[in-house]
């Protein structure tokens, strides 16, 4: 069963609305502690290039030093040209002043912007690597996970973590770092100029902006959280979408549309709900903040002209002047920009540390065996032994799908594998594939036990033609040299006459160049095994495994299966396993299973003679018409 929550670090399993006082405030304190350690973790990627993370900060504070510097000037300058100078550089009204002053200005204007546009494009490019390694990373670590990890997990919210959760990231902190640095130090910077400009007016400022702008908090801190859902909750409709889409034959088949359609309705109107609430707080902020800047630039300017008016001295050692007014203007509109820049880079922000915690799952995954340090083990013979083996999908001893199995294949003997759905048939050859490990038991290939043997070298030693052959989008070439990159044109060619393959690709519009459609649909279910086969065949392993290869095609082209199956298991250890009995009656061994029990073993003649189960599924292939 999928688990939806499976990636969602903040989860809990009780509704936070029916906490208690305690367990809510150490909810809330655990979900603080994985933001902040997802941050600091993702810091690390943005610094994967060294010094860029530092380059991006020492550009954010020069562009802010030379941009607050500019506006200091205007109103210098403006006091210049009324015959005022705040720095008493020389004496009244020069021209030299006011043209070095606005020079000055201007470069100091160009310094900043252009700084600024280059640490956005170093912001920029920082994001989009630390994407790329978390997105490979992530993907590596799934391709590390074993088959019994999938069974339990809801692909289609994987696909969102590695496409929109990773695009979180690299937008998110792209987007809003380096803007939220720039913020930071401008209105540092422009605190500094406003005490040195009156200490008074400063306080004043100190006190309106935070008393304006609290509003903008409490919008913010609704705001996230419908943020912080928006995304679990679109992880968990795409998902829903991708397991229904893979399923709408089996939908259509039993006129469940309506069903599905109504919890898809279900999932949708969450997400909207999310969605709404959090577009509604955070377009209320950008006009909210443009009617409270106005208002404090008032109020200051108004306690500016008073001051002056009465001669009060700004505290700072100097008198208010035009000059004075016009940079306090500025700055307060300056640094009210800016911490509404900042809530608004800090909702950016957090929507990216969400994602990188959902990211860091899937990078955090552990397998549960170190591949690395098991065993490499070259060409088989090809002797296979099952000896007293359990197993349970759900890795429960009270619910076996396969109890006490045992058995032994030498080189180049063909077994058969037959039984009810469900009897267990397919466990056998998930094991033998090392899919999964045994509970208790041992399974051996020429003596090696699977368990000490890494994946990759188990499975080169075996060839697999699955009863649902999956093709590849592209040519037919390349989806025969999957088995083998390294096989030649030729090779492959050769391979597809002995499949009997070759005489219907030949009579496609572009052979072996033709392309395969989505799912292989542009193919019928036995060229697709035809197929299959080939590929088996250019693998050329010592171990086969044919998992009901010759169901569902009509009766010429099983005919051309069932050759090409038998010149693919001339010298190879093979374990067929079919519906049509009759298909199999040649087999050195037959293994009869029954719920998850080898009950009968031997060859056709021998089983017959016994008169047991295998018996009657054999005379019931006949009696449903073969």
């Amino acid at each position: 069963m999928n688990n939806s929550h499976q990636f969602d670090p903040f989860y809990s399993v009780k509704n936070p609305k029916l906490m208690t006082k305690e367990e809510l405030k150490q909810h809330k304190k655990n979900v603080k502690r994985i933001k902040r350690e997802s941050f600091g973790s993702t810091l690390h990627y943005l610094n994967y290039r060294k010094g860029a993370f530092a380059a991006v900060v020492i550009l954010n504070l020069l562009s802010a030093i030379f941009m607050t510097t500019s506006t200091f000037l205007i109103g210098y300058l403006t006091d210049v040209a009324l015959g005022y100078d705040q720095l008493r550089i020389g004496g009244d009204f020069k021209v030299w002043k006011f043209v070095i002053g606005f020079t000055m200005m201007g470069v100091f204007y160009l310094l900043g912007s252009g700084l600024s546009m280059w640490s956005d494009i170093v912001s920029n490019k920082v994001g989009v690597i630390a994407g790329r390694v978390m997105r490979s990373e992530a993907y590596q670590k799934l391709m590390k996970m074993p088959i019994s990890f999938f069974d339990a997990t809801n692909t289609g919210e994987v696909m969102s973590i590695l496409s929109n959760d990773i695009d979180n990231i690299t937008f998110g902190f792209a987007d809003a770092l380096s803007p939220l640095l720039m913020s930071v130090f401008i209105i540092v910077a422009s605190f500094g100029f406003m005490l040195y400009n009156s200490v008074y007016l400063s306080l004043i400022v100190l006190v309106l902006i935070p008393l304006f702008l609290s509003v903008v908090v409490i919008l913010m801190l609704k705001a996230i959280p419908q943020f912080e859902k928006q995304q679990s909750r679109t992880a968990k409709l795409n998902g829903y979408i991708e397991e229904h889409l893979a399923a709408i034959h089996l939908i259509r088949n039993f006129n469940q549309a309506k069903i599905v359609n109504k919890t898809f309705e279900k999932y949708n109107d969450k997400l909207y709900g999310s969605s709404f609430k959090a577009s509604l707080y955070s377009g209320i902020i950008w006009p909210y903040s443009l009617v409270a800047t106005f208002i404090i630039q008032i109020i200051i300017g108004v306690i500016a002209v008073v001051f002056s008016t009465n001669n009060i001295s700004t505290g700072s050692g100097q008198m208010f002047s035009v000059g004075v007014i016009t940079n306090f203007i500025l700055y307060t509109r300056n640094i009210s920009d800016r911490v509404n820049r900042i809530f608004q880079n800090l909702t950016t922000l957090q929507i990216g540390i969400v994602s990188s915690a959902r990211v860091l799952q899937l990078i955090k995954l552990t397998p549960p065996v170190d591949e690395t340090k098991l065993e490499n083990i070259g060409n088989v013979k090809g002797d296979v032994e099952f000896k007293n083996v359990y197993f349970s999908y759900s890795n429960n001893p009270e619910n076996l799908q396969l109890k006490n199995a045992s058995f032994k294949a030498k080189r180049g003997q063909i077994f058969a594998i037959v039984g009810p759905t469900g009897a267990g048939k397919t466990t056998i050859i998930n094991l033998l594939s090392k899919f999964y490990l045994p509970l208790s038991g041992e399974i051996r290939i020429d003596g090696h036990l699977s368990s000490n043997v890494n994946e990759h070298s188990w499975r080169n030693q075996i060839s697999i033609v699955l009863q649902d052959t999956f093709l590849f989008k592209t040519t037919i070439m390349n989806n025969l040299k999957y088995a083998n990159p390294n096989a030649t044109d030729e090779e492959v060619i050769a391979a597809a006459k002995i499949s009997n393959a070759h005489e219907f690709i030949m009579q496609l519009e572009n052979q072996y160049s033709e392309v395969v459609l989505e799912g292989g649909v542009n193919f019928s279910q036995g060229e697709r095994q035809l197929l299959a086969i080939t590929r088996a065949i250019i693998a050329n392993k010592n171990i086969l495994i044919l998992d009901e290869a010759t169901s569902n095609v009509d009766t010429r082209t099983e005919k051309h299966i069932q050759n090409a199956m038998l010149s693919l298991m001339k010298g190879k250890t093979s374990f067929v396993i079919a519906h049509r009995l009759s298909t199999i009656v040649n087999a050195d061994k037959i293994l009869v299973v029954q719920n998850g029990e080898i009950i009968e073993q031997g060859n056709h003649t021998e089983l017959l003679a016994k008169k047991g189960f295998y018996e009657q599924l054999y005379n019931s292939s006949f009696d449903d018409g073969e």
